[in-house]
C-alpha cells in the first residue's frame, strides 16, 4: 500500500471500529426495511436542482465571463463531483480546472482558483447553518467549539484569500527569493530561477481566480446562490429522514447536513467511508436516534446521492471525455497562442 493512502485507510478503519461496536444488527435490519420510496422522486429531484444552481454560482465567481455557460458549468460540477466520491484528495475539483482549462484555453490555475474560493464559500454557509442549528435547538459544548472551529477555518480563509488578492505582491516576493541565486553556481542559479518564475506564474494566475471579490454585487449573488443551494441539499436530507419515520423535525437534517458536508474534509478511503457515517452518527445523537438505526439512515442516504452522482456523472465525464479529445486534436493558431 502507497504511503499516501495508509493514513486515510486507518482512519477509515478506525471509525469504521467505533460505528460497528456494539451494533445492533436486527435494529439496523429493521431500519432498512423501514424506508418509504415515496420521496424518492422529489429527492432526486431537488438533489439534481441543487447540483445545476452550482453552475449559476461558479459563473457568478468566474465574474459573468460569456464564454462560461452556467448550463454546462453545473454538468462539470457534477462530473467532478462524481470523481470526487470515487477518487482521493478531491480529484474531481482538480479534473474541472483540468477539463475548464483545455476547452476555454483558460488559466487552468485560475480556473482551481476559482473552484477553491467557491468550496470555501461552502464551508460558510455549511457554518451559518450549523450556527443556526446549534442556538435554535442544541447548545452543546461540543458542537458549539465545532461551529467556532469551523467558522474561524472558513471565515478567516476568505479573510486571507481577500487580502491576498488586493494586496497581491507575489511578484515581489518571487524577486527577494530569486536573489538567492547570485550565491549558487551558475547553472543551478539559472535552474532555480526558472523554477522561481513559474511558481510565481502559477501563484499568480491562481490569484485571479479571486477576481469576484473586486465585485461586491456578483460576491453577494455567490454567496445567497451558496445559501439556496445548501437549503434545498437540508431539504432533501430531510426528505431522507422523513422516509423512516422517525418524526424528527427540520433541525435534525439542519445538524446532518452540516456534519456530514464537514466530515468530508477528514481523510478516507473512497465514498468517504467511515467519516460519513459517524458524522451522521454524531449528529443524530443529539435527538437520541440509536447508533443502528442512523447507520442504517446513512448508508440509505449515502447511497441515494451515490447513484444520482454515479449516473449523471458518469454520462457527463463520458461525454467531455470526448470533448476534450476532439479539442486536442483541434490546434488552431488562436489556441497555441493562448
Amino acid at each position: 500500500m502507497k504511503k499516501r493512502k495508509i493514513i486515510p485507510f486507518i482512519i477509515t478503519l478506525l471509525l469504521l471500529v467505533l460505528i460497528f461496536y456494539k451494533i445492533n444488527w436486527h435494529e439496523l435490519l429493521s431500519t432498512f426495511k423501514s424506508f418509504d420510496f415515496k420521496n424518492i422522486l422529489p429527492i432526486v429531484v431537488f438533489y439534481t436542482i441543487a447540483m445545476y444552481l452550482r453552475g449559476i454560482r461558479w459563473k457568478a465567481l468566474l465574474i459573468y465571463n460569456p464564454k462560461y455557460s452556467a448550463l454546462h458549468l453545473g454538468e462539470v460540477f457534477i462530473a467532478g463531483s462524481m470523481l470526487n466520491i470515487f477518487l482521493p484528495a478531491r480529484a474531481g475539483d482538480l479534473y474541472r480546472a483540468y477539463y475548464l482549462g483545455q476547452v476555454k484555453q483558460e488559466k487552468k490555475m485560475k480556473v482551481f482558483g476559482s473552484i477553491i474560493l467557491e468550496r470555501t464559500l461552502d464551508g460558510i454557509t455549511v457554518f451559518l447553518i450549523l450556527f443556526t442549528a446549534v442556538f435554535l435547538y442544541c447548545r452543546q459544548q461540543w458542537i458549539l467549539n465545532l461551529a467556532y472551529g469551523i467558522g474561524a477555518l472558513f471565515i478567516g480563509s476568505l479573510v486571507v484569500f481577500f487580502i491576498v488578492f488586493k494586496f497581491n505582491k507575489i511578484n515581489l516576493i518571487c524577486d527577494k527569493i530569486k536573489l538567492v541565486s547570485k550565491f549558487l553556481p551558475r547553472k543551478t542559479a539559472d535552474v532555480f530561477s526558472n523554477i522561481i518564475d513559474k511558481l510565481c506564474g502559477y501563484a499568480n494566475s491562481f490569484i485571479e481566480g479571486f477576481e469576484v471579490l473586486n465585485s461586491f454585487k456578483l460576491s453577494m449573488l455567490a454567496l445567497v446562490s451558496s445559501i439556496v443551494i445548501w437549503g434545498l441539499e437540508a431539504y432533501v436530507t430531510y426528505l431522507i429522514l422523513c422516509s423512516f419515520n422517525l418524526g424528527l423535525g427540520f433541525a435534525a437534517s439542519l445538524f446532518v447536513i452540516s456534519l456530514i458536508s464537514f466530515s468530508t474534509m477528514i481523510p478516507s478511503t473512497s465514498v468517504f467511508l467511515g467519516p460519513y457515517q459517524y458524522a451522521y452518527i454524531l449528529a443524530l445523537g443529539i435527538f437520541g436516534v440509536p447508533k443502528s438505526t442512523t447507520l442504517a439512515i446513512s448508508t440509505v442516504h449515502q447511497g441515494i446521492l451515490i447513484i444520482i452522482l454515479t449516473i449523471l456523472g458518469g454520462f457527463f465525464l463520458l461525454k467531455f471525455n470526448i470533448s476534450m479529445k476532439d479539442i486536442e486534436n483541434v490546434q488552431t493558431p488562436q489556441n497555441t497562442n493562448s
